[in-house]
């Protein structure tokens, strides 16, 4: 048949990266990165390098093109938290139901931890309604010295500006057309959007909240950031909370 021998008696090897694949395959989620993989990786593949990793998301074509950067002009994020409270951002991010009627989210962020303290979803939102979201958080956490925020009605209004001042906490407001001076929300806001907002379909407000509230829990307490150690913002905080504890005891 002019096949030779070698040939005919040939059998595949198995694939090596089989096992490996299987499991991206199981932790794969939406806006991942091959970074975020290998470290969920390493929990049963202890010795895997990132770079193996690297080269099989390619293989499997899971790279996300990255956003194009426009060049930024102006100054850096003014200040930076030196301890957690110290600091919280403010944003909205604005989304649609199913039906096309839009609705917003109100993130708070803890610019120290990158904990999410607050993500309210719903179709308006007035300084009163922010100022309710504030006072249940001050209740829970305590006041923060700062609130950062861009100059959006909802976070200027002279009712939210008296309410702030009572409670100790002052307003420092960004830049006009400077959102990198609110970094630390923008980023949370970017992440949100890429792995719950655009991954997930919304019916209607509670849908929406339900949804959305789900993601805050896994943001806090499961999803690993590179910028803390690869620690979830919840470890973070604590490792803190117990490393200033030690230092009192022993000082």
């Amino acid at each position: 048949m002019g096949i030779s021998g070698s040939s005919l008696r040939y059998r595949p090897a198995p694939d090596k990266d089989g096992p490996l694949k299987a499991r991206i395959r199981e932790i794969l989620r939406p806006g991942m990165g091959y970074r975020s993989a290998w470290q969920e990786l390493r929990k049963d593949f202890p010795a895997l390098n990132v770079k193996r990793v690297h080269r099989i998301w390619k293989e499997m074509n899971l790279n996300v093109a990255p956003r194009p950067r426009r060049r930024r002009k102006g100054s850096p994020m003014p200040d930076a938290p030196c301890a957690p409270g110290e600091i919280w951002g403010l944003d909205f991010v604005h989304e649609s139901f199913l039906g096309g009627r839009r609705f917003r989210v109100l993130a708070v962020v803890d610019e120290f931890t990158r904990e999410c303290l607050a993500l309210e979803a719903a179709t308006s939102f007035t300084a009163g309604k922010v100022t309710k979201v504030l006072a249940s958080l001050f209740a829970e956490r305590g006041a923060p010295k700062y609130l950062r925020s861009d100059n959006g009605p909802e976070f200027v209004a002279r009712s939210l500006a008296i309410w702030l001042k009572v409670q100790g906490t002052e307003s420092r407001f960004i830049k006009p057309g400077a959102p990198w001076q609110n970094a630390k929300v923008e980023s949370f806001n970017g992440r949100l959007r890429a792995e719950c907002l655009d991954a997930e379909v919304f019916h209607n407000l509670a849908d929406a909240q339900l949804k959305i509230g789900l993601y805050r829990k896994f943001h806090n307490e499961e999803r690993a950031h590179s910028s803390l150690g690869y620690m979830t913002p919840c470890q973070f905080r604590d490792q803190y909370q117990q490393k200033k504890e030690r230092e009192k005891l022993y000082s």
